[in-house]
């Protein structure tokens, strides 16, 4: 018997090195998918599922904490708990979360209802019991709190979720912390692009609103292609300064009344060039192509560089389709804009010549299912702004 015993301790000791190094590897694993994006919407996502794979609770969370009003926010929350704790605040140094914020210090309190800093769940649909809070600190400063709720199939988290929670926060933070700069960097950039494309728009009264219609409708026909989140959001800088070389094309050509002649053409042209030239410093190697490779044609006609099908990007084959329905219904003093109905007719009939025949195929789903409108277009922006505190 005591032989018996002694052999079962000995084999279950055997197993915990075996179970360490798994847990290592997972870590491991987890810090190489974090480390592949800086989404943060993704990064948030891929967060709360592993954390949740890792200890196994009922909800999970991550608090974020908002400097400026000194409170804490929730940005993505999953579990059975969602509905009713989302859009939540608490400020900073109250309840259990905005202790371990203020604090810096990881808790586990198991039996919730004796803490006096617990103030009862906000919904009776959902029963906390016990609370896992670990701080996500990022250069010795605090920026969130990872929270979990409720173990499965047990009563109790343990110091072994705890350090695990530990270790993961470790590698969460810094990550967090990066993609939430990289997003401020990018509506940053976003807002001076519009700010500059709509102060070009400003010298030509006849095109007033069209970044604003071609943004739209480029989005719209990413999604429908299925673009990720993340190439929607090149595409939609793309669009906003596809145009922006025109600040180099004189006022009497840009305002001219008429059609342009040959040479006033030919500088036209040049903006597509000039704008690559000014996006430069601010933008990566695909939103530089779609700015200056939108007037490119499929066959080898358009400019500036007299691309054809395999060397145009996508982007600036979205983009190519976009601009051209938005000129085709749009009036200017020596044309008068085309109905609907006929410029998509147009849009179909340049495919494989002017137009690459994918994007004017998701532009014909869009047109015929009567999804190619402003209240889309709308709706598809708010889901794609880069996320800043609530």
């Amino acid at each position: 018997m005591i032989a018996a015993n002694y052999g079962t301790r000995t084999s279950e000791a055997s197993l915990e090195p075996d179970r360490r190094l798994a847990e290592c590897e997972m870590l491991l694993d987890v810090g190489i998918k974090l480390s592949g994006t800086l989404d943060l919407t993704t990064v948030l996502e891929l967060a709360l599922q592993h954390a949740e794979h890792l200890c196994q609770a009922e909800t999970s969370s991550i608090w974020e904490l908002d400097e400026e009003r000194r409170d804490l926010f929730f940005r993505i929350v999953r579990g059975r708990a969602a509905g009713a704790i989302r859009g939540m605040r608490l400020p900073l140094g109250e309840g259990i979360v905005g202790n371990v914020a203020l604090s810096g210090e990881a808790e586990v309190v198991n039996e919730v209802t004796a803490d006096p800093r617990w103030h009862g769940d906000p919904s009776g649909a959902f029963k906390t019991r016990a609370i896992l809070a670990v701080p996500l600190l990022a250069q010795g400063r605090v920026i969130g709190v990872l929270q979990l709720l409720n173990p499965v199939d047990r009563e109790r988290f343990s110091e072994g979720d705890l350090g695990r929670m530990r270790q993961f926060a470790a590698i969460l933070a810094p990550t967090l912390q990066n993609a939430r700069l990289y997003a401020a960097q990018r509506r940053q950039n976003l807002t001076m692009a519009t700010v500059l494309a709509e102060a070009l728009e400003k010298r030509d009264p006849y095109t007033g609103g069209h970044v604003r219609r071609v943004v739209s409708y480029s989005l719209m026909l990413g999604n429908e292609m299925g673009l990720s989140p993340e190439e929607l959001r090149d595409l939609w800088l793309a669009a906003t300064l596809h145009d922006i070389g025109k600040i180099g094309v004189p006022d009497r050509i840009l305002g001219k009344p008429a059609p342009l002649d040959a040479d006033e053409v030919e500088i036209m042209k040049l903006h597509t060039v000039l704008g690559a030239e000014i996006v430069t410093p601010l933008a990566n190697a695909q939103i530089l192509l779609g700015v200056r490779s939108h007037h490119e044609r499929l066959d080898g006609q358009g400019y500036p560089d007299g691309l054809t099908d395999p060397e145009i990007p996508l982007g600036a084959r979205i983009i190519a389709v976009a601009d051209t329905f938005d000129a085709m219904t749009t009036s200017r003093p020596y044309r008068t804009e085309l109905p609907l109905e006929q410029a998509a007719a147009e849009i179909f009939a340049g495919s494989g010549t002017q137009l690459c025949p994918r994007v004017v195929a998701a532009f014909r789903r869009l047109f015929e299912a009567g999804r190619f409108t402003a209240a889309a277009a709308e709706s598809l922006l708010e889901t794609l702004v880069e996320p800043a505190a609530p």
